[in-house]
Order: structure tokens, then C-alpha cells, then sequence
């Protein structure tokens, strides 16, 4: 036999499952759904994904089917409890197998593996700490004898890559050309940030540093939990509430939604979007802040100014993978001694590191808005640094014609 012949044959197509389970209402099963799209549509595999919790992925894909199985933009969706059962009626046999998030496969998965041997991979949690460098694409020897790999996505060459459209550029140019052009100055322009956090009684200090700031401000609040951090604040502190027209627009995004204003702060809690729309939202933005996995690699891709509200673990774990990603990030693109300071003290308060002082906040908001174009500077030059690199999806296709496995 030829050893240089791949083991898969082009008489079937190629076919990947994918298994997801919903822990954190969507960060899991926004990655998965980016991810099956991007294989079905850019390598035009046969993707088949298992989800625990189709209402999640309806509310990132509305006009997907209200039942499992279906089938949903060519690709298969199936029915799974973790660790238990699978539906895997009418499911051909993979070439592939991807757990994403080290979810726990149940046993009749684990037979279909031992006999037909696909690649078996672990897609991980994003981190830009060495460890995770060092471990990506490596194998490990499972307990049924079959070899398992680990998909570390990161942010350098070394690493497993990020999820990207290949017209993503595209994409965003032709969204900034269809918006009416802006004739007020940006120093006097209102400063618009998009905000999709936990739930946290960080908003209400960070609405309170914000209301005291020369500029005007809109702080666009995405998603229930940080949008009910907020409530109780807002109707002790309220002065008035009117329509406004500062909408972040999206293609389904209201003329007129309600504004509450706190001094020099207007704040709009904006609608939720699917995921199709979702850059919309921080493309139209000045500075973002999110969460999870999927918002925070697209707020690096969009380009603009960011914190990342990463999700808090046990012991503070977090916080070793929150400052390896911003280690690297200034490493490629570090702005200004001054506001690299002011935003990593801010980070810190944001996920629990510090506890700053009301005057602390207003001033570090303060020197941050003082050194709007040299962050902004410094936003343009980390996404240009990701832009440069090549994408998962296209790691993960050269990484397997490496194996001789396609």
C-alpha cells in the first residue's frame, strides 16, 4: 500500500462531526455553529453537529428548525445528552470527530471511534498562555486505545488560529460604506460603546465613572445579565428618560429606542441579534467590551478599541489567561505607556483584580478618552496582525493533508 496515499477517498465526501454542549447559553454553541459553517461552506465537508439545546443555537440562527434532527445551511443537526446517548441514526461514519470544549462523548460514540478510527480532536478553550502553544495538535493515548488531539485556537502562527470568514475584510468594508457620513468633529462626536458582560456590580461603577466624563457617551447594553447589573442603579439614579436615535444599527435595530441618561452618559439597552448580525453591532461602535469566546475574537477582527469580560473561574484562574492574552496582544501592539496602564488597571477592576476607587475609574476613563486615537491605533494594529495570519479552518486542513488524512 501507498503510504502517501490519503487514507480518506474522494468516492464519499468528507465527513466531520461535531459535538457540542450548551454551558454558557452561548459562547459554546456560537463557536460551534461558526465553526460547522466554516467547514461546510469553505472546505464543503459533510458536517454533522450534535447540541444539547437547540433554543440556543434558534437564538443565534432564528429560522433554524424548532426540532432535532434537521438538517440547517447544509448542515446536519442531531439530538445528544452528554455522556450518555446519541442520536446517531442515519449519521454516516467520520472522518473527523471534533469535541469541542472537552465535552464528555457518551459510549456509543466512543465504539463508533475504536472502529472506525477517524481523527479524534479536542477543540479547546482559547488561550494565549505557553502552555496551550506547546500542547497544540498534540497527541494523547485514550484509555480505548485510540489517539486524541488537542486544537489549541490562539493568536500566533505557532497556534490552532482563530474562526474567520475568508470575505471578512469584505464584509466589514461594505458595511462602513453603507453608513451615512458623520460631519461632527470626533473630538465633539458622541464616544458609542457596545457592552456584552456578566452579571456583575461592576456596570454600575463603571456607568457612575462614565457619567462624569466631558464627553458624551453611549453605552449600548447588550444581553440580560448586564442589562438587569443595571437596572436597580438606574431607577435610583435616573434624571431622565426620552427616544433617541443613537441606535447601534443592525439590520433589524430600532430608530428609537429608549435612552436612560446619567450626566454626560445616554445608556440604550440594545436588541439582541443573531449571530449573522452580531458585527454589525460592534462594527458601528467606538470601544467594546465582551464576553466568552466568539464576541471576543470578533472584537479583535473588527479593529477596535476593547476589554475583554472574561468568564471568572474558581480561584482566579482566569486572570492567568486574561493577562497572557494581553501580554501577547502588547507585544504585537502595545499603545502608549499611558494608556496601556490606564486600560490594564480598568481590565483588572472589570474581572475582579482590583478594586478601584470611584475617583480612580472616572480618571483612567478619563485618560483613555484624553488617548482615543493612539488606543484606536493600537486596536488597528492587533487586528492587522491577526488579519495577516491564516485562519483555523485552513490550519485545520493543512494540519490533516500533513497526516495524510485527507
Amino acid at each position: 500500500m501507498d503510504k502517501n496515499k490519503p487514507r480518506h477517498s474522494t468516492a464519499k465526501p468528507f465527513t466531520c462531526w461535531l459535538f457540542c454542549t450548551v454551558i454558557d447559553n452561548f459562547g459554546d454553541i456560537g463557536v460551534s455553529w461558526r465553526l460547522a459553517q466554516a467547514l461546510r461552506q469553505r472546505l464543503g465537508w459533510q458536517v454533522h453537529l450534535w447540541l444539547d439545546n437547540l433554543a440556543a443555537l434558534r437564538a443565534l440562527a432564528p429560522d433554524a428548525p424548532t426540532a432535532l434532527p434537521c438538517a440547517h445551511q447544509g448542515i446536519q443537526l442531531h439530538a445528544w445528552q452528554e455522556a450518555q446517548h446519541a442520536d446517531l441514526d442515519n449519521a454516516p461514519a467520520p472522518d473527523l470527530l471534533i469535541e469541542t470544549f472537552a465535552c464528555t462523548l457518551p459510549p456509543d460514540v466512543h465504539a463508533i471511534i475504536q472502529t472506525h478510527r477517524p481523527v479524534w480532536l479536542n477543540w479547546e478553550y482559547l488561550s494565549a498562555e505557553d502552555w496551550a502553544i506547546r500542547t497544540h495538535a498534540m497527541p494523547s493515548l485514550q484509555a480505548n486505545g485510540c489517539e486524541k488531539y488537542f486544537w489549541q485556537m490562539g493568536f500566533v502562527p505557532e497556534s490552532g488560529g482563530l474562526l474567520r470568514e475568508v470575505d471578512y475584510v469584505a464584509q466589514m468594508a461594505a458595511f462602513t460604506q453603507r453608513q451615512p457620513e458623520n460631519t461632527t468633529s470626533p473630538e465633539t462626536a458622541a464616544l458609542h460603546i457596545f457592552a456584552f458582560g456578566y452579571a456583575s456590580n461592576i456596570w454600575q461603577k463603571w456607568a457612575a465613572a462614565l457619567a462624569e466624563q466631558e464627553r458624551e457617551i453611549v453605552l449600548h447594553c447588550a444581553g440580560k445579565p448586564l442589562q438587569t447589573s443595571l437596572q436597580t442603579y438606574l431607577q435610583t439614579n435616573l434624571q431622565t428618560e426620552h427616544n433617541v436615535s443613537g441606535s447601534l444599527k443592525t439590520e433589524n435595530s430600532n430608530d428609537a429606542p429608549q435612552a436612560r441618561i446619567l450626566g454626560s452618559l445616554k445608556i440604550i439597552n440594545q436588541d439582541f441579534v443573531p449571530q449573522a448580525q452580531f458585527d454589525h453591532a460592534l462594527w458601528a461602535a467606538d470601544v467594546l467590551i465582551v464576553r466568552g469566546e466568539d464576541s471576543f475574537v470578533r472584537a479583535q477582527l473588527a479593529g477596535k478599541p476593547f476589554f475583554w469580560h472574561i468568564y471568572p473561574q474558581a480561584q482566579a484562574a482566569h486572570l492567568d489567561k486574561l493577562n497572557a492574552f494581553w501580554h501577547t496582544h502588547h507585544q504585537h501592539a502595545a499603545p502608549t505607556a499611558a494608556v496601556q496602564h490606564a486600560h490594564q488597571t480598568l481590565s483588572h477592576d472589570l474581572n475582579g483584580a482590583a478594586d478601584l476607587t470611584h475617583a480612580q475609574r472616572r480618571q483612567h476613563w478619563h485618560t483613555l478618552l484624553d488617548h482615543l486615537a493612539d488606543w484606536q491605533r493600537s486596536a488597528r494594529a492587533w487586528q492587522q496582525y491577526l488579519l495577516n495570519q491564516s485562519d483555523a479552518v485552513s490550519r485545520l486542513h493543512d494540519w490533516l493533508h500533513r497526516l495524510n488524512r485527507i
